[in-house]
């Protein structure tokens, strides 16, 4: 097979541009935007509050168990493979849950969708990689695609709140099919694949112990709000989660090519930003679910209004993730880090206060907060990595951290849904926000082991899986 030397031979530039961040923006977006859809799919199909929490979990499941893979597979077979292979699971995966008949098929539809985006998030930086002729201008297009990426997260009820509205839940599906037909004509026509890099194995006895440890701890988290805590149909999930992860660790020592290697786990950096980084995903992503049934259930609002209420997330996120920039420049990445995730634990101490009359007014200016504070600390999370990861480790590391960000989503809805799942919804949702702010402050206090210098001018990551890091989302 021919390998391809040159970037400026991909295509052009804004060609480039154009199909990774629209790409890399319909993948994230999945993250989020069936959650406003779940009263509506309940409504059509049935199920409790345990089946939604997997509609929601389905993606991110398989985006977060599959995603180091998937980029080491762009390296080995190249990017534009991985990405029409990501697009056609993708693909797939959004005509059967525009079809699904029932929830449990949606599930499995999410399953396929969020394996697709693992592979279309690293094949679309990758892209982005090998499109410029220098790393400036790489990283410009890389930090449009981040501003686009976490803009498109926070937006996500938004959008799904005025498509249901109009039509149905089943539209926010089509809207994938649409998108991946929209990307998959310029892939095909005119972009060659990417140089390939030197083939290596695929770690897949670690990336089958790490699917095993997610769905298993998954599993065990949702099924504790049905079974209770103490039954055996909980305990035992998580005894195999727990297995599963020191299996995962253990392969990761003693493997040639190790999904994560273990000489991460000594670097403070990586630590501190990827424990920093999940937590806040745990609560953004968990909170946004048990607001979204909030909404619709107990203040009976409809998908269009309930989204009218979740444009203050886009807006904060997006005004906050450029302040968060220029602090990082000039003050490094400690300050808007600590003061992010402080920003954050303050909007889930006013959102622990709302109860079926709290007046609107106060519930916009607990969200306005809760998308500043995200917007302010992952940015910083990111540059906080980079500074502190030495040059050879910056590239796994990065793609690790962003796997790291989905897992603090997936706990997050597993663990916060399931204490709504019975009971009193206003007096569990309140502890869930409790438990969001104690999240986000432990966050906070762990933010000051960041590096606080400024990165040096010709410090640079280079590769898909190091321009990973710096394509953020506000909750993630």
């Amino acid at each position: 097979m021919l390998r391809r030397p040159a970037r400026q031979r991909l295509g052009s530039p804004s060609l480039v541009l154009a199909v990774s961040s629209t790409t890399f923006t319909l993948a994230v977006l999945s993250t989020s935007v069936v959650n406003i859809a779940l009263p509506s799919i309940r409504r059509d199909l049935g199920g409790g509050v345990a089946g939604l929490q997997w509609v929601s979990n389905g993606y991110t499941l398989m985006l977060a168990s599959l995603l180091l893979t998937m980029g080491a597979l762009c390296d080995q077979r190249g990017a534009r493979r991985v990405m029409l292979a990501g697009l056609g699971l993708f693909f797939a995966g959004a005509v059967a849950a525009a079809a699904a008949p029932s929830l449990q098929v949606l599930v499995c539809a999410q399953l396929l969708k969020g394996a697709g985006g693992a592979a279309l998030i690293p094949a679309s930086l990758a892209l982005l990689s090998h499109g410029y002729r220098n790393q400036r201008e790489q990283a410009h297009a890389v930090a449009f695609v981040s501003g686009l990426s976490a803009i498109a997260v926070a937006a996500g009820p938004v959008i799904a709140g005025f498509v249901i509205g109009a039509v149905s839940w089943r539209v926010i599906f089509a809207i994938d099919i649409i998108g991946v037909l929209a990307i998959a004509y310029p892939v095909l026509r005119h972009l060659p694949e990417t140089p390939l890099g030197s083939a290596r194995h695929l770690d897949l006895p670690g990336q089958v112990c790490a699917i095993v440890c997610l769905a298993a701890l998954t599993f065990g988290c949702i099924r504790g709000g049905q079974a209770g805590w103490g039954s055996v149909q909980t305990v035992g999930p998580l005894a195999l989660a727990a297995v599963s992860g020191l299996l995962f660790l253990a392969v990761e020592r003693r493997g040639d090519a190790p999904m994560l290697p273990p000489i991460l786990l000594k670097i403070r950096a990586f630590n501190v930003a990827s424990a920093c980084a999940g937590l806040v995903n745990f609560a953004f992503y968990g909170e946004v679910f048990v607001l979204s049934l909030y909404f619709q259930e107990i203040r009976g609002l409809s998908p269009l209004d309930t989204g009218w209420v979740f444009i203050a997330l886009p807006t904060s996120a997006g005004i906050s993730s450029i302040l968060a920039g220029r602090l990082a420049g000039r003050s490094g990445a400690r300050l808007p880090g600590v003061l992010g995730c402080a920003i954050g634990a303050g909007a889930m101490l006013i959102l622990a206060t709302i109860d079926a009359q709290t007046p609107y007014p106060v519930i916009i200016g607990g969200l306005i907060l809760m998308g500043l504070g995200p917007g302010l600390a992952v940015p910083a999370l990111t540059a906080g990595l980079v500074i502190g990861v030495p040059r050879p480790q910056a590239g796994v590391a990065s793609a690790t951290f962003t796997a790291s960000r989905q897992v603090g989503g997936l706990l997050g809805v597993a663990v916060l849904g399931t204490l709504v799942a019975s009971g009193d919804f206003i007096g569990r949702m309140q502890v869930t926000m409790l438990l969001a702010c104690g999240a986000l402050a432990l966050a906070s206090v762990l933010a000051l082991l960041l590096v606080s210098g400024r990165k040096s001018s010709g410090q640079h990551q280079t590769g898909a899986s190091a321009s990973a890091a710096g394509a953020g989302q506000p909750g993630s």
